[in-house]
């Protein structure tokens, strides 16, 4: 199963991102590209579409700097 993250301004002269996973939390997306243990950060506004295999979404508590809020996250994978 792959991912792939379509942007509207390309990174590293990329126009698409295949992945092994994506999560979308609040208009940031976090995405692990195939063969590699980093993630990338995306900001959504760059984002123009994502496809994937499989959809989970859950309520999380997310960890930012200052405290801990409750976040929808999206999971594509």
């Amino acid at each position: 199963m792959s991912t792939t993250v379509f942007l509207d301004t390309p990174m590293d002269d990329e126009r698409s991102i295949e992945c092994e996973e994506i999560k979308v939390i609040g208009n940031i997306v976090w995405a692990r590209p195939d063969g590699d243990g980093q993630e990338i950060v995306i900001p959504l506004s760059n984002v123009t579409g994502v496809t994937g295999d499989a959809v989970e979404q859950e309520i999380e508590e997310v960890e930012y700097p200052g405290g801990r809020v409750t976040e929808l996250v999206t999971r594509l994978s």
